[in-house]
């Protein structure tokens, strides 16, 4: 059985590549926040960050029914995103992000995935991606398209971290994703320590701004 997530900019195709999966194989999806929970009127600072840790726990519970569970969008989304935006969108700080999430996994309420597999594709097709498909609003796309580039950089780091942790894949069609992450779902790297990666998450990031080239 494999926790896996899927990620890539907005409109790349993640959801139906994931809900194709599932209907084609015992699996379950489990939604990004915004689609899984209500936001309350008025939020906690941590309200977002709680939820991520109830998406992991969520999927605990379905790995003992299901063969695999793919998050559609990382539950360490806070990282990259924040990161992405130089911290200055919600009043988060890197420190204050990754202690979260490092309390957390110390007290076993949250873990990283068994694998990333990451989508991706060019403006234009994303663009046309959006421009096609009435089921979603994707609010904000015009930003998420600024970060393009460093929102995948992000994710390659984690292989210098893990090697083959994170698959790329170009996401030409639903068909040829799904076959790209059905024969390589079981991962390579499953025994990991979920503490040391955020270390080292942490002090990449804190040392590369998304703007820059990257430095390890």
């Amino acid at each position: 059985m494999s926790l896996i997530c899927l990620e890539g900019a907005s409109a790349v195709g993640k959801t139906t590549t994931a809900n194709e999966i599932a209907r084609i194989t015992n699996t379950y999806v489990i939604p990004e926040v915004n689609l899984l929970f209500e936001r309350p009127k008025t939020e906690s600072k941590t309200w977002y960050l709680e939820r991520q840790i109830e998406r992991w726990q969520i999927a605990q519970e379905k790995l003992k029914t299901y063969n695999n569970v793919i998050l559609d969008g990382d539950i360490f989304q806070p990282l990259s995103y924040n990161w992405c935006f130089d911290f200055n969108m919600y009043n988060q700080s890197l420190n204050f992000i990754s202690e979260f999430f490092r309390s957390e996994i110390k007290d076993g309420k949250v873990k990283f995935p068994d694998k990333y597999f990451y989508l991706y594709t060019n403006h234009e097709n994303l663009k046309y991606r959006k421009g096609n498909d009435s089921t979603r609003k994707r609010s904000n796309f015009e930003r998420h398209l600024e970060i393009v580039e460093p929102h995948q950089r992000y994710y390659k780091s984690l292989n210098y971290f893990i090697p083959d942790y994170v698959q790329l894949i170009a996401a030409n069609s639903i068909q040829e994703n799904i076959i790209s992450i059905t024969d390589n779902i079981s991962p390579s790297h499953v025994n990991f320590d979920s503490v040391e990666l955020l270390d080292n998450v942490t002090n990449w990031l804190a040392n590369n701004n998304a703007k820059n080239l990257i430095k390890f």
